[in-house]
């Protein structure tokens, strides 16, 4: 049995799903792949049906491309923390630490955490949009760091499919990707 699926200007021809051939149930990790699969799927279910939404991953979308699958794909990729820029950071009040940010639509809030060695945390706050697409970022500091050069940054990174990632950085460690 074969399933015939148009994609933009072309044809994808596919096996239709089928179970196990062995009988054997799903692993834990395979079963927790497929609810992933499946919160992904009703995800961009519900992303479509909000038409600023549609619009929003259909201009992200390239030409065998749809809103659904961008908004799918959006739900499974994390946001990465890209060139981030601390060095003007010496520990005292007030000063700025900007990275940019990269995500398939956009991460709608940040919040940093400025921690010690030993994992406690000097200062925390939200950090600030400054483009307003989600992409240039900026946190200035509020508590004075004598200590700035052995800390380390915890970034939490809440993207439009409510999705929250971690990121953990040294200080004046050039960070393009996540980790």
């Amino acid at each position: 049995m074969l399933v015939f699926r148009q994609k933009g200007d072309q044809t994808i021809i596919a096996r239709t799903a089928k179970k196990r051939p062995d009988g054997k149930p799903y692993t834990k990790d395979q079963l927790a792949v497929q609810d992933r699969f499946l919160d992904a799927s009703l995800y961009a279910k519900k992303s479509i049906r909000d038409d600023v939404l549609k619009a929003r991953y259909k201009a992200k979308a390239n030409v065998n491309q749809t809103a659904y699958n961008v908004a799918f794909k959006d739900y499974f990729n994390p946001p990465q923390i890209r060139r981030l820029r601390d060095q003007g950071y010496t520990g005292l009040v007030g000063q700025e630490i900007t990275f940019l940010v990269k995500d398939i639509l956009q991460v709608t809030q940040i919040t940093l955490e400025i921690v010690d060695d030993s994992d406690t945390v000097i200062e925390s706050g939200l950090a600030i949009d400054k483009d307003g697409d989600g992409l240039d970022w900026k946190y200035t500091t509020t508590v004075e760091n004598p200590d700035y050069e052995s800390t380390m940054y915890r970034f939490t990174l809440i993207d439009t499919p409510g999705n929250i990632t971690i990121v953990i950085v040294r200080y004046g460690e050039d960070k393009s990707t996540s980790t």
